[in-house]
């Protein structure tokens, strides 16, 4: 027998609803008041300029549109263009953002994606390499390094 009472439920919680008249009532002096006292809200970017040279504007690759154009699974995808699985996925899901050379890999698969298996494919073999000659033999190779290091201990009489 149990000696533990039962908890009783809990009430249904309550759904946030903001109150959209009193924000619509704040005037701009009021919402920069509560800005600069809030240090966790995100500054007021509105008075920015776009044609700053240090604003950057990354426009969001869209990797998931760039595969199903191709009609290929995840891994296919992966595995067609030396890709990460795991960091396609994020990419997809949005965890991450791809950035630099993947960015811009991701840019010309889009566009030109027989350059890039062309690129991607193993190496042909030149057909116009000239053969080593086998004519003089090879002089033996040496041992290990490791034995170069107990040369001198063997000189003085001493065990390796």
């Amino acid at each position: 027998m149990s000696i533990k009472k039962p908890k009783p439920p809990r009430p249904a919680a309550k759904k946030h609803e903001p109150d959209w008249a009193a924000l619509d009532a704040l005037t701009d002096d009021e919402i920069d008041a509560q800005i600069a006292a809030d240090p966790d809200a995100a500054p007021d970017i509105s008075d920015w300029s776009l044609d700053d040279p240090k604003v950057r504007i990354m426009v969001p690759t869209d990797v998931k549109a760039i595969r199903a154009k191709f009609g290929l699974s995840q891994d296919r995808f992966a595995k067609a263009f030396a890709l990460n699985l795991a960091t396609l996925r994020d990419w997809e899901q949005q965890r991450r953002m791809p950035h630099g050379p993947a960015r811009t890999l991701l840019q010309i698969i889009d566009r030109e994606p027989e350059a890039v298996r062309r690129a991607l494919a193993p190496a042909k073999p030149a057909g116009t390499m000239r053969k080593r000659s086998t004519s003089a033999p090879k002089a033996p190779r040496r041992p290990a390094a490791q034995d170069r290091h107990h040369e001198p201990a063997r000189r003085a009489g001493k065990p390796a």
